[in-house]
């Protein structure tokens, strides 16, 4: 079966699970585990996902950081 845009379009629906609204149904995974130096995200971090947002990604899901105990 090959993709049609007729069969890929519900993917671009705007999805509502209670009260969380998408934009539509693309979701991105964790693509790295803990990349944030020292376990605290920085501008590189933020960067790589305003570039990922501007692609209308109906969800990101980020990376693990690492609490510290005191």
């Amino acid at each position: 079966m090959t993709a049609t845009s007729e069969t890929v379009a519900p993917l671009f629906e705007p999805f509502t699970l209670k009260n969380m609204l998408l934009k539509n149904r693309i979701v991105m995974a964790p693509m790295t585990r803990s990349y944030s130096p020292g376990g605290m995200p920085n501008e590189d971090n933020v960067a790589y996902y305003r570039q990922r947002a501007a692609a209308d990604v109906g969800l990101i899901i980020t990376e693990g950081t690492t609490i510290r105990r005191a």
